[in-house]
């Protein structure tokens, strides 16, 4: 009991830091300080071109986007999230590893396997890094869509959406629930992915990375990436907007309007919009006139809100959905069946 207890408190330590990590040493992380650098660089430059009537620096100051109850929120969600990664949900946590190599051991078993040589190491690594990250942003968007279209999930991913003011951090925004959803099915998949390459040209393929995170993604993430959840419209023009998300497209999907709903669903590509007829172009001119999901937006300003409240709103359409329908002449007469 007591050594529970002991790791109990040291993963919850390293929990609570791992923002700060994520923020300084991990490219994978969306707020890594270099997509906020280049961020802030970008947006500077676009706020200076449509000569702004208020200066840039009190923009990226405001109170409201750093200092609201909404941005409070999300920095509770974001040391909490790795918290309880760490801790009560580390069992629903898996590892790509044995997914991997139980496609290894399968295609072994069919007589398939191979090895790479020097002229085709690199051709095929950048191969397998462009695979895993079309795959990878492909079933985020999937994971996405579902979250908006099935009501009982929606419920869950409404605590990204409740945001009022959008910032960096706002990006890991996301209930629990999401979390262990989404990352099981790109973890999954990383393994498939990676057990197919190995098991075709054995296990000297090498991913190319930088700071850590896939080059592809390192890419998109470093030409305003981070600004995906920022109240700073930076457009992309309408023919790379059609291939890659701009950030304004982003905010598009947060919008409260109706006409901008299940929108853009998609991280890095736009693509999978495109092919699902939900994409949406930015235009020049922001026409949202505030972020969230309406009236509802505003319980979920309390964090027992956010954390509690999707199970029990997930539990009562759950119970609608199969609760069997009153026979006709009991609903006539106004009684209820047993």
């Amino acid at each position: 009991m007591i050594d529970w207890l002991n790791q109990t408190i040291l993963y919850s330590v390293v929990g609570a830091l791992q923002p700060v990590l994520d923020f300084f040493v991990d490219g994978n992380s969306r707020f890594y300080w270099l997509y906020c650098l280049t961020g802030i660089a970008i947006a500077a430059y676009g706020w200076h071109k449509h000569k702004e009537a208020r200066s840039f620096k009190d923009a990226l100051l405001d109170k409201e986007m750093w200092l609201s109850t909404s941005a409070l929120n999300d920095y509770a969600i974001v040391v909490l999230t790795p918290v309880l990664r760490l801790t009560v949900l580390s069992a629903l946590m898996i590892n790509w590893e044995p997914v991997s190599a139980w496609v290894v051991s399968v295609l072994h078993s069919a007589g398939v396997s191979g090895t790479v040589n020097d002229s085709t190491a690199i051709l095929l690594g950048v191969a397998l890094t462009l695979t895993l990250f079309v795959v990878d942003d492909g079933l985020k968007w999937l994971a996405h869509y579902l979250f908006h279209a099935i009501p009982e999930l929606w419920e869950f991913h409404k605590v990204h959406h409740s945001a009022e003011h959008l910032n960096f951090v706002t990006a890991d925004r996301h209930h629990p629930v999401e979390v262990i959803a989404t990352a099981t099915l790109t973890t999954i998949a990383y393994g498939l992915v990676n057990g197919l390459f190995i098991g075709l040209f054995g296990d000297k393929l090498t991913i190319t990375t930088i700071m850590g995170a896939n080059v592809f993604l390192f890419v998109t993430n470093i030409c305003g990436g981070a600004l995906r959840h920022s109240p700073f419209w930076i457009t992309f023009g309408p023919r790379i907007e059609k291939w890659i998300i701009s950030p304004a497209m982003h905010q598009l999907h947060h919008s409260d309007k109706v006409e901008h709903f299940d929108r853009n669903y998609g991280g890095s590509l736009a693509v999978w919009d495109r092919l699902a007829g939900s994409l949406l172009l930015a235009g020049e001119k922001s026409t949202i006139d505030r972020f969230g999901i309406g009236e509802e937006t505003k319980d979920f300003r309390s964090l027992g809100v956010i954390y509690f409240r999707p199970f029990k709103a997930a539990a009562n359409l759950m119970r609608n959905r199969f609760k069997r329908p009153e026979p006709a002449a009991a609903r006539s007469t106004g009684q209820m069946s047993v």
